[in-house]
């Protein structure tokens, strides 16, 4: 991937995200947080975990960034097993939020918002101590910031829509949105 397709696939991530938000009052905040939440979760699985599944696999011939044949089998099987792992926890949080987040499930909403802490500070971390994914901060130089960020905002923005949820609010259905 170059930055230029990066860039690309983060303004799509980014318009989807304005689209949806805009169109929450008509469509229904739950369902449009719903898929902010997933849209999100999509965002930084393919960035993250998917990623780190595809550089496991190929070795530095074929990208740069591959490891197959710069570390151990146990390393190669550990890294293949976290990335693994990772995306099949972002896939639970998306059901999540299209099933019981949606329907306004209290638990729900606590669920995703500590998800998206937890990511999110893992990702500040990783940035400032391991990689600056491109921007001016942190070691190292690149891209990859852009659709962390976007996946970041729109899950955030999600949850936002349906803020009163979490405190014990009833949740808010429009005509429409009840699907």
């Amino acid at each position: 991937m170059t930055a230029q397709i990066a860039a690309a696939w983060a303004l799509i991530g980014l318009v989807t995200t304005i689209v949806l938000a805009l169109a929450s009052a008509r469509i229904g905040r739950e369902r449009a947080a719903a898929w902010l939440v997933v849209l999100g979760l999509v965002m930084l699985a393919i960035e993250e975990p998917l990623l780190t599944l595809f550089w496991s696999a190929i070795g530095p011939g074929a990208d740069r960034d591959g490891m197959a044949t710069l570390v151990t089998e146990l390393a190669r099987a550990h890294v293949l097993d976290s990335a693994a792992l990772a995306a099949g926890l972002l896939v639970l949080l998306g059901w999540i939020a299209l099933t019981a987040f949606r329907r306004g499930e209290r638990w729900a909403a606590g669920t995703l918002i500590a998800g998206w802490a937890v990511v999110a500070a893992t990702v500040l971390t990783t940035t400032l101590a391991v990689h600056g994914r491109g921007l001016p901060i942190g070691p190292g130089s690149g891209y990859g910031w852009e659709q962390l960020g976007v996946g970041l905002l729109a899950w955030a923005i999600g949850l936002w829509l349906v803020r009163g949820r979490a405190a014990g609010a009833r949740p808010r259905t429009s005509g429409q949105g009840a699907s």
